[in-house]
């Protein structure tokens, strides 16, 4: 016999809500209506007697009562979800919709093989990514991983280091013969250099405790990152390319180093998700299994390539 004065799936839905933040995000995270959820949460309030969730604004936030209940129910939630994870077997196919978001050639070259071969694996997981150089909004676009390279800056959301990167300054054999190459970041400034962006223009270079920051002259700019290669084979210019891009063709010696005595700072990559307690089974084993395997791709990347030389 039932003697509470609710439903535990209505706290269990209001838990969801308030750990996604708003109904909106509540709604697309668990691929909900949002009038159900709000449904849900009106019910919740009425049985209990209590106002849960501020409503006198159009942002999202907890009253006293709502953020008292939700510490509460918390440890009885992430029970049930063990419970039946349990139940269940951790053998259970994964399903559902996971959106993801990638950096231009580390995305094409070192994330979406991962992601196919996951997709493959488990056919009921669909995925929605998107391969850019921006970086995108993760809450307000509702992206559950976001694979990103360089300094974090946003202390809100997780993140979660799995590799390092470097970059490499090249040019192709050809140009390298017909313009030389300098012998100094001094004399960058006299070469055509092909960068990303405007702020890839700007470059920090170090070599036996000695730093150098400089900017480039530009002669191409070009996005995303994965289309700076062909340029570059063909010619044009000085770049600094991902080494998993230009390893193979360093290796065969299509493409030359630049100032090898000089070294660009390694950039981290990290997986960045919303700061949630809860993350479905699909978002959770995907994380994994980029973490686990970004590693290796990289290593495969630039070792198969060095070995092929």
């Amino acid at each position: 016999m039932n003697t509470l004065p609710y439903s535990l799936d209505d706290l269990y839905w209001f838990a969801l809500i308030a750990d996604a933040g708003s109904l909106s995000r509540a709604s697309r995270q668990y691929d909900v209506a949002k009038s159900t959820l709000s449904r849900r949460l009106a019910r919740l309030e009425e049985m209990t007697g209590l106002a849960l969730v501020q409503r006198n604004s159009a942002a999202f936030s907890l009253t006293d009562a709502g953020q008292q209940l939700l510490e509460e129910a918390w440890p009885l939630v992430r029970r049930m979800e063990m419970l039946s994870t349990e139940l269940i077997g951790r053998e259970a196919e994964p399903r559902g919709l996971v959106r993801l978001s990638a950096s231009g050639a580390f995305g094409k070259l070192v994330v979406l093989p991962i992601v196919l071969e996951f997709m493959c694996r488990y056919p009921r997981v669909d995925v929605e990514m998107e391969i850019t150089d921006q970086r995108a909004d993760v809450v307000a676009n509702a992206i559950d991983i976001a694979v990103r390279i360089g300094a974090m800056t946003d202390s809100d959301l997780f993140a979660r280091k799995v590799a390092t990167v470097r970059r490499i300054l090249c040019a192709s054999a050809g140009y390298a013969q017909a313009r030389g190459l300098p012998a100094h970041p001094d004399e960058m400034e006299h070469y055509d250099f092909l960068v990303q962006s405007r702020n890839a223009a700007e470059l920090e270079l170090r070599c036996n405790g000695r730093t150098r920051a400089l900017t480039t002259p530009r002669r191409l700019t070009l996005s995303p990152s994965d289309q700076l290669l062909a340029p570059v084979r063909a010619g044009l210019g000085i770049a600094h390319l991902g080494e998993i891009q230009c390893a193979q063709y360093l290796a065969t010696g299509e493409l030359v180093r630049v100032l090898p005595e000089w070294e660009i700072p390694e950039f981290d990559v990290y997986l960045v998700s919303p700061n949630r307690r809860y993350r479905p089974p699909a978002v959770r084993m995907l994380m994994d299994e980029l973490a686990q395997r970004i590693p290796t791709a990289i290593s495969s990347l630039i070792e198969t390539d060095q070995h092929g030389a």
